[in-house]
């Protein structure tokens, strides 16, 4: 692609560009702040000197931290899980290859976990606000309509994902064929390489809770004529993309269940 799209989850997610891994998530809101309300020690002389401006009353920036950080878990399994992709700064449908790697990791997990619904482009439409230009407001904005479209098919949570790729090509020893007229139809004379990044971030639907951040990595190499190209490189691009999603259903796998666990310790 002569231009990769802005990509709408890496301007809010601090994920790991360019490697497989995730991030859990399920610390107390009220625990956080309490942390920092108390009345003795240097913490606390620190919080109450951040939380008031020069007039001493408190100033905007605390009561937005205090509003913000007062989220709280709500882990339970098995539980309703929304599946929502992004594409382009959009809500899209689920490809079928992606799809596919969904259905597999939803039966890997098993019944314990829940059910997988994809989120319905249509329905969250119904519900939706509109999306204001300017990349950050609309990066949440997305998030939010999403969440009310998950709401309207009464999820617990939901994963938004994204993916994106970048191909590459060159030629290679055989491209001398290209001056012919038969040689730019028969022989591989291209050497494609197509990357894919997928990221994905789990939200409580209710609360906006960020149970977790996920990242993967897909990459396809392979040859082309000089005349299908265009077409190649496209298609090494969604063979990539394929297979950073099915690395990405690995690491939400792995995040589910380190949640899982630590919901079953607290009871």
């Amino acid at each position: 692609m002569a231009r990769r799209s802005l990509s709408v989850l890496a301007l809010s997610l601090p994920l790991l560009i360019g490697a497989c891994a995730h991030s859990v998530q399920s610390s107390s809101g009220a625990d956080y702040l309490a942390r920092y309300d108390m009345r003795n020690g240097t913490v606390a002389k620190a919080s109450e000197a951040a939380k008031t401006d020069l007039s001493g009353k408190e100033s905007d920036l605390e009561r937005d931290i205090r509003e913000i950080a007062s989220v709280n878990p709500s882990l339970y399994f098995p539980a309703r899980i929304g599946i929502a992709r992004v594409e382009r700064g959009s809500l899209t449908s689920i490809p079928a290859d992606e799809g596919a790697a969904w259905t597999e990791s939803a039966e890997r997990l098993g019944t314990g976990y829940g059910e997988f619904v994809p989120i319905s482009p249509l329905i969250a439409e119904m519900v939706s606000e509109p999306v204001t230009t300017g990349t950050s407001s609309r990066a949440a904005q997305l998030v939010a309509n999403i969440r009310r479209g998950a709401a309207r098919q009464h999820l617990d949570y939901v994963l938004v994902y994204e993916v994106n790729s970048i191909q590459r090509d060159k030629a290679n020893a055989l491209a001398l064929a290209d001056l012919t007229i038969i040689g730019m139809f028969v022989v591989p004379s291209r050497t494609i390489d197509a990357q894919a990044q997928a990221s994905g971030l789990l939200l409580d639907v209710r609360n906006g809770y960020p149970y977790a951040t996920l990242s993967a990595v897909g990459d396809k190499t392979g040859v082309s004529r000089a005349i299908s190209e265009s077409s190649s490189k496209r298609e090494h691009g969604q063979k990539a993309k394929a297979e950073a999603v099915e690395n990405l259903t690995l690491e939400f796998e792995a995040a589910l269940k380190e949640l899982a666990k630590r919901a079953a310790e607290a009871g």
